[in-house]
């Protein structure tokens, strides 16, 4: 911030000043007998420039009476006293913008000369206000050539809105102000205060616009003008600032500077606190000037801070197109959708609610920092809560729950955060609502768009997600006649291909795998023994045809276009932790996840069904079954998910217990 005017200047710069000294060159013709000094803004005299007479008279002494008939004098902007030795004494005071720097002063005059010292004296005057005058002109045009040269070279909103609500403020003369700006939908807040109540800038009721009050209250440019009474804007601040305990007089003036670019109101600067009532022509010129720079520079980080987030946005829907084209299930996809929807919006809190259409209620399917009461947390029926309103009306709200009143009815949710923005999630019909919070400052219209852009992307998304878990349907079906088939043709392992299927699906879960890598899985295990299929009632010897299952295997996925993963899962299962065994003797690890997965799991079950487990063997029968496939952990299976599987017998409830030794058919 520039340093105030008055610390630039000293009076004895001034004096020394040529075209000063020749004035009272021409004045010390007249008056002959004068002596001429000046003194500084704490009153202390010393010699004119130039000057070779003594200070004082001979009848002064030390001057001290002479200085304090001095600093009476200095009240007044050019005054005349007698002094105590009878002689005149004049004085011309310099101000500038309203502080007093010192003045020029000549004694020794007898009285007689009075007149004519009153009129020099007023000649003088008149010098010195247009010389101050000039320099305020001057260094005002010198502050505009500085704070438009550092303007322009901001592109942060925050700072930029500082460095213009300085700039103005210190020309206007004021310690307080507001800047209001202008939304996409055209609505004017408050977006930067200097020495104004904080809360102010939480004030949510300016229900004024642009398109509402540019109409009568005329579009002239970077305007600087007082405000009626009964103006919108000046109502708005005073009774604002009167709620939050700052009152302001009813008649108090009310400055009021318009940013204009290309005939187009971006925003108000607003203040209650000038220094003085009125603004000289020059003042209000410089005023503009900085006004219509600020807006310029207003309107291009306005453009740059929307464009950012445009920006951020396609490469958020980009992101979301490739989920689009992806496998993931719903329950995947659900949580990436919101965490792309956090970052997108730089928010702390997200909701995602699908529709259950039976039942007209939403159920919560990600909920990412919200609390356990909060709006987005439970199962809330379309039409109840904020969420529920979006759902029924299709329509985008930002909410803000200390000012605004909800337009449905109150049911116990809570609403912690300042700020909520909620999208309903539809294509054909409504799919769900996506709800966010806890972002630092409001939602405005511009993050509103970008979400119901999103939005629709990401209802694709979810829609596309599902129609995969309905070909995952159809394709198990499809896989589990294959399994049942080949168990028909050996009916001494019924049951074992589903049973591998659980025990195999238990463990991956265990083990924390996505769903994606759970369904291939159990695509892999249904097809386990799926390349013997061309093998029954073949002459060819069980060896040969044992070495051919696994190629066999991998062309029925390939066939049915399955994942690769799945293909490749279901080649390897008859590898050996060892590496002994086949197609390629891969050893430990180098086996895939699932196929290990897989072959403890189709061994565990098979002996189970060979051994004949009952439901009384409980627990104990399966643990015991445990026992004797750790016999082989070193040999043929990785002993880690061999534990594992321990652990997820100990995990199970007693009925699930029941279930596995007694399945149903």
């Amino acid at each position: 911030m520039t340093e105030p005017y008055s610390q630039h200047i000293r009076f004895q710069d001034i004096a020394a000043n040529p075209y000063v000294i020749a004035l009272q060159q021409g004045v010390q013709v007249i008056l002959p007998e004068a002596r001429w000094w000046i003194a500084d803004e704490t009153f202390t005299r010393s010699p004119f420039p130039g000057e070779t007479e003594p200070l004082y008279c001979e009848d002064a002494g030390d001057g001290s009476l002479c200085k304090q008939t001095l600093a009476e004098q200095a009240k007044r902007q050019s005054s005349i006293v007698v002094c105590d030795h009878g002689r005149l004494q004049g004085f011309v005071r310099f101000q500038y913008r309203d502080e007093f720097l010192g003045g020029l002063g000549v004694c020794n005059l007898p009285t007689e000369q009075r007149p004519l010292l009153e009129k020099i004296l007023i000649m003088v005057e008149g010098y010195f206000a247009l010389l101050s005058g000039a320099l305020e002109d001057h260094d005002d045009l010198e502050l505009v050539h500085s704070i438009l040269g550092e303007t322009i070279t901001l592109v942060e909103l925050d700072r930029l809105l500082q460095r213009q609500s300085d700039a103005l403020s210190q020309a206007l003369g004021a310690s307080r102000s507001v800047i209001l700006l202008i939304n996409e939908d055209g609505e004017f807040y408050p977006a930067h205060i200097k020495n104004y109540p904080a809360g102010l800038l939480k004030r949510r009721d300016l229900e004024v616009t642009r398109y509402d009050y540019v109409a009568p209250h005329g579009g002239e440019e970077s305007s600087l003008r007082l405000l009626e009474a009964d103006d919108p804007l000046r109502k708005w601040l005073r009774d604002a600032l009167s709620a939050l305990n700052h009152a302001i007089d009813e008649d108090a003036d009310c400055w009021a500077i318009s940013f204009y670019r290309n005939a187009y109101l971006i925003g108000m600067f607003l203040t209650f606190d000038p220094a003085s009532g009125s603004m000289s022509v020059v003042k209000q010129n410089l005023i503009r000037l900085l006004a219509t720079g600020g807006a310029a520079a207003l309107d291009y980080a306005l453009t740059l801070e929307r464009m950012k987030k445009r920006h951020k946005a396609l490469s958020t829907i980009h992101i979301v197109h490739r989920l689009i084209s992806s496998s993931f299930t719903t329950n995947e996809i659900l949580p990436k959708i919101g965490q792309l929807t956090l970052q997108l919006l730089q928010a702390q809190r997200c909701s995602i609610m699908l529709c259950d259409a039976e039942r007209e209620v939403l159920l919560p399917k990600v909920s990412l920092g919200l609390d356990e009461d909060e709006t987005g947390a439970k199962e809330t029926k379309i039409g109840e809560g904020l969420a529920g309103w979006v759902a029924e009306n299709f329509n985008p709200v930002i909410f803000h729950p200390a000012c605004d009143t909800p337009p449905w009815p109150a049911t116990g949710e809570t609403y912690p955060a300042e700020s909520y923005l909620s999208v309903a999630l539809f294509d054909t019909d409504i799919e769900g609502v996506v709800t966010v919070a806890g972002k630092k400052g409001d939602f405005t219209p511009g993050d509103r768009e970008i979400l119901v852009t999103f939005a629709e992307q990401a209802v694709l998304a979810i829609k596309n997600a599902r129609t995969h878990e309905g070909e995952r349907i159809f394709t198990i079906k499809a896989l589990t006649s294959i399994a049942n088939l080949i168990e028909s043709q050996d009916p001494g392992v019924p049951g074992v291909t589903a049973a591998t299927c659980r025990w195999a699906q238990r463990i991956a879960a265990f083990l924390q795998l996505g769903e994606s890598d759970i369904q291939n899985i159990v695509y892999a295990a249904l097809l386990n023994e799926s390349g013997m299929l061309r093998t029954f009632g073949s002459q060819t010897p069980y060896e040969e045809q044992r070495q051919k299952g696994p190629q066999l295997s991998l062309r029925m996925t390939e066939s049915l276009g399955l994942p690769d993963d799945a293909g490749r899962i279901v080649y390897h299962i008859n590898e050996l932790w060892s590496g002994e065994g086949y197609p390629d003797k891969l050893k430990g690890r180098e086996i895939p996840l699932g196929s290990r997965i897989i072959a403890i799991a189709y061994a565990f079950s098979a002996l189970l069904n060979r051994n004949g487990r009952s439901v009384e063997d409980g627990r104990q029968g399966l643990l015991k079954a445990h026992r004797t496939l750790s016999r082989f952990n070193e040999r043929s299976y990785d002993p880690e998910i061999i534990e594992q599987l321990k652990t997820v017998i100990e995990a199970m409830s007693d009925d699930e217990v029941e279930d596995e030794l007694n399945p149903k058919s």
